[in-house]
């Protein structure tokens, strides 16, 4: 939308303005007008907090008179809902969440939707909130003015039944008549016959199957497949399940009021249960075609959201997948309802079991994954994206990884230790008077005299940071960064506990000979580390031992700088294609790995090798080894990793040159 005006407002328009601005408690500069813009409503709003409007338009839909709501109106946009960029970011987030629970394969276009829902639910709470405030301040029990407002936009016919709930839910809120903003009865559902004869055909199908696999079981004398196929109830859940699913708009307006009611100052947390109840109106009946129809819906009176939106950046993104609220279980609010009661008469169904499921596996971040967050912030850097979604999977296995220190303790005072007897003989000097006279008022030289033994004061040795250098195999053989990789997940744990712990990172990320990626130094910016470890070449495995070797060259365990102390750790993620480590395709290298090795404090090769085919060349050159295969298995390497290094003693030169074989496989 093009930029407007400097306002230049009327006396009616300039008092309008500030009692809007009074009504919410803020002061914002002159709005800026675009009269006849042609844009899809009358107001839109921008950040930094700036609101434009087409006064004009207004007037055309017969709302010109309601100044101060029109007005009121946008500044909530700034005040309540989204209030911030970030905010705004999370909300859409929320209703994305909400349509891929609900069944984002048959709605078209779910990215616009998502915009779409997002301004719908933010007006929502906006209106209902002014309507409160101008109650509250003209106390004359008229109605106020936003209601009267919403009174002459109201329904404008059509079928569109989201719309009519939206106005049904505005009515219950205002405590208006039924009748008021739309029709007393929602329009008739639009039902594709031929979808649901194809359903009811599967149903009956897999129903007839059913009877014909028990009654081969009974034949058979399988006792045991007869319960399962009598317990087997999936298709009957799903059905009912897509029941309860279905749109149901005097319910639906019900929830939603209670929804706004609810959640009228978390607008985050309120979105995905506004989501979950408006998804199942967009849902078309097989999968949507680049012809499905999304226009021709007329609901006036909304204004036409955010205006000039840019790309979410890399800290937009740490910030709004971080947010816990966005963990939280997609159900509609139906199901919740019912199972409140379900609870309460001690009889929970099926239905609401299945729904329960469903919602458990949303929290844990199956119900929306890596793929989906990636196609929502389709506009953003990939790389950006990919490596917030693993630092929020990894947050909660973060701990400060630290290390026992090599540098010894210095003694520098004593403390009293234990009372022992003065004898004759002992120097006078050592008696103590206060705990000899505790024993008896005579002083009996060697009886009742006695002296304090003080033993040096050596402080207990203090954990320090770690200096990790980190090696990740990019090959085609390992899982893209992009279809949640394990490795990726292991790597950001280990980051950023090292991180967390105030020590340095150097990653690098390898595949084929001369594919290598990341930086020649140590360092603390999580974002370039994260950046590195998400480096994705995909072509074949080939460590870059002429690399490792050279890092390491001259180095031995004496070359610390005197009262600076040098720990070296290395870890590489893999599987079986490590082999190339330990010479395999590279015979000149074949020595650097156990060379290396000798130089190193620890080294740890955490592999998705089901076959553990590296374990017996890693143990010959002294590597420990964790193996890892799914995603859930990341967290439990790293923290064993952590756990050894933090209670490991520092090795001495000695013992590094003559360590030969690995200490450990997980």
């Amino acid at each position: 939308m093009r930029r407007g005006a400097p306002a230049v407002l009327s006396p009616e328009q300039r008092t309008a303005w500030l009692a809007a601005q009074r009504l919410w408690g803020v002061e914002l500069h002159d709005p800026e007008l675009a009269p006849n813009a042609k844009a899809p409503s009358f107001a839109w709003f921008a950040f930094p907090p700036q609101v434009t409007f087409d006064l004009p338009e207004a007037s055309r839909l017969g709302v010109g008179d309601f100044l101060e709501s029109i007005f009121a109106h946008e500044i909530g946009h700034h005040a309540l809902s989204p209030s911030t960029r970030i905010t705004g970011l999370k909300i859409a987030h929320q209703l994305a969440r909400a349509l891929a629970a609900t069944d984002a394969q048959r709605i078209p276009k779910p990215e616009d939707q998502v915009h779409q829902l997002s301004n719908l639910w933010s007006d929502l709470l906006i209106n209902v909130r002014v309507a409160e405030l101008q109650r509250r301040r003209d106390a004359t029990g008229a109605a106020p003015e936003m209601v009267r407002m919403w009174q002459v936009l109201a329904w404008r016919g059509g079928s569109d039944r989201m719309w009519w709930v939206v106005l049904r839910a505005y009515e219950m809120l205002w405590t208006l008549p039924a009748g008021t903003l739309c029709p007393a009865d929602p329009p008739a559902e639009e039902i594709d016959h031929v979808e649901a004869e194809r359903r009811e055909t599967a149903r009956r199908g897999a129903a007839r199957q059913k009877e014909l696999d028990i009654a081969a079981a009974v034949a058979a004398g399988n006792t045991r497949l007869v319960d399962e196929l009598e317990q087997q109830d999936s298709l009957e859940v799903q059905i009912e399940f897509d029941a309860l699913a279905r749109t149901n708009p005097e319910l639906d307006s019900a929830l939603l009021a209670e929804t706004v009611r609810a959640f009228g100052d978390d607008p985050v947390s309120g979105a995905l249960r506004f989501g979950m109840l408006m998804a199942p109106y967009l849902v078309r009946p097989g999968l949507p075609t680049p012809t499905t129809r999304t226009v021709g819906i007329v609901r006036a009176g909304l204004c036409a959201g955010e205006s000039g939106a840019t790309a979410a950046t890399a800290g937009d993104l740490v910030a709004v997948l971080g947010d816990a609220r966005l963990q939280e279980a997609p159900e509609h609010p139906a199901v919740v309802k019912a199972r409140a009661f379900a609870e309460r008469a001690h009889s929970a169904g099926a239905v609401l079991k299945a729904a329960a499921s469903a919602g458990a596996q949303g929290a844990t971040g199956q119900g929306y994954g890596l793929a989906n967050t990636l196609r929502l912030y389709h506009d953003s850097d990939a790389n950006a994206v990919i490596a917030a979604w693993y630092q929020t999977r990894a947050r909660s296995y973060v701990r400060p990884l630290l290390q026992r220190s090599r540098t010894a303790a210095v003694s520098g005072s004593e403390i009293p230790g234990a009372l022992e007897t003065w004898e004759l003989g002992d120097d006078l000097a050592d008696i103590d008077w206060a705990a000899s006279m505790a024993r008896g008022t005579t002083i009996v030289p060697g009886v009742t005299t006695r002296r304090r033994e003080y033993l040096p004061d050596i402080p207990p040795v203090a954990p320090i940071s770690v200096d990790l250098d980190l090696y990740i195999d990019s090959s085609g053989s390992m899982t893209s960064p992009a279809r949640e990789s394990p490795a990726v997940l292991a790597g950001s744990i280990l980051i950023l506990s090292v991180l967390r712990g105030g020590g340095r990172v150097r990653v690098t990320s390898f595949s084929a000979a001369g594919q290598v990626a990341g930086g020649e130094r140590f360092t603390r910016d999580r974002l370039e580390a994260l950046r590195d470890l998400t480096t994705y070449f995909g072509s074949g495995t080939v460590f870059p031992l002429d690399l490792y070797g050279a890092r390491y060259r001259g180095v031995t365990a004496a070359t610390a700088t005197v009262g600076i102390e040098v720990r070296r750790h290395v870890v590489v993620l893999s599987d079986e294609g490590l082999l190339s480590m330990f010479g395999a395709g590279q015979p000149q290298f074949a020595d650097v790995a156990g060379q290396v090795r000798r130089t190193l404090d620890s080294a740890t090769l955490i592999l998705q090798d089901s076959r553990h085919s590296v374990a017996e060349p890693a143990a010959a050159a002294g590597y420990d080894v964790e193996y890892i295969q799914y995603m859930t298995d990341a967290p439990a390497a790293c923290a064993r990793l952590a756990r050894r290094l933090a209670t490991s003693r520092p090795a001495t030169a000695a013992a590094r040159r003559a360590r030969t074989r690995g200490g450990f496989h997980g």
